[in-house]
């Protein structure tokens, strides 16, 4: 996979070689009878992919970022918006690589995506994943002319635990982790299937996790069963932040309505704690998809996920 998209990046710097890039350059006109014009006015970009971009070192750990960026033809010093991706992987080790292709289709759209690395949770236990997110976050912004971003706009998007980690970028933490705590400035968040109440997840009869110590919930808080620490696995759940953070970003929920996973009811009970808090959201369920299934990933779920980008840009 990795070898195609980059020998695609070598052939679309191929083609980037000498060229005149002058606005007035003057349009060919055809002499053959037969010719047809075809006229495209949505613009798709070109891409490069650059593997494996160190962004921290944490508890001997290097983390990295898959950034896939936008190629304007002869607009070298144009910026973008940036979308930072975390998939999930129940908290666990993560696979950076099989979102790539997908995750790409925006970028082809005109946005800078990187996709994020967290610690496990075997190596941390919450918040270091949040934590990761947010110093990715940083080092973007830092780095912004490196990879032609836009810092007024940015975005972070994620799936299943990736969309957990997505949701807590913008909540102030509780407690003794409250201290000193910093939100970068982002414009939404996209949260695909999250889990959002990992103290009550084990109760919905459809959930696939039941708690336990060896649970992913359970091992996010310290490889302890839930009911044994319930406060811990409040402060690792976004619902109980709600109240304490009606001004987080706008966030943009999906999740199927067959999930065998990360139940619906999840989904469901983040989305009324926000309308009750008065938080801004759109709430999408997607009929009969199940955890990450395709139906998250058309182009007309795509289309849905850049109207909320589109409505949240800051010019």
């Amino acid at each position: 996979m990795c070898l195609g998209i980059c020998s695609l990046s070598l052939a679309l710097h191929a083609q980037n070689g000498p060229r005149n890039n002058s606005k007035n350059f003057p349009e060919a006109v055809p002499t053959n009878s037969q010719v047809q014009f075809f006229n495209q006015t949505d613009e798709v970009y070109s891409l490069d992919y650059l593997k494996d971009v160190v962004y921290a070192t944490k508890d001997n750990m290097d983390l990295k970022l898959q950034i896939v960026m936008p190629k304007p033809y002869g607009e070298s010093d144009k910026t973008f918006p940036c979308i930072l991706y975390v998939r999930g992987s129940a908290w666990m080790k993560q696979n950076l690589y099989v979102d790539v292709p997908q995750i790409s289709a925006m970028a082809k759209r005109g946005y800078v995506v990187a996709i994020v690395e967290y610690r496990p949770s075997d190596v941390a236990v919450f918040p270091a994943q949040r934590n990761d997110a947010i110093s990715a976050i940083n080092f973007m912004k830092k780095n912004a002319q490196k990879y032609s971003v836009d810092v007024n706009n940015i975005f972070v998007w994620g799936s299943s635990s990736g969309a957990h980690t997505a949701l807590f970028t913008g909540l102030h933490l509780k407690g003794a982790d409250s201290k000193n705590d910093s939100l970068p400035d982002i414009n939404g968040i996209i949260a695909y299937y999250p889990p959002t109440d990992v103290l009550h997840l084990k109760d919905d009869p459809t959930a696939a996790s039941k708690g336990d110590e060896n649970s992913p919930e359970g091992l996010l808080i310290g490889k302890i069963a839930v009911w044994n620490a319930p406060e811990k696995a409040k402060e690792a759940s976004p619902f109980y932040y709600i109240k304490d953070n009606k001004d987080m970003p706008p966030v943009f929920l999906a999740h199927g309505t067959k999930d065998r996973v990360v139940p619906f009811s999840q989904a469901d009970l983040l989305a009324n704690e926000m309308e009750k808090n008065g938080c801004e959201y759109e709430f999408y369920a997607l009929r009969n998809a199940d955890h990450g299934s395709w139906q998250f990933w058309t182009e007309a779920m795509l289309d849905k996920v850049e109207k909320f980008i589109v409505k949240h840009l800051k010019k």
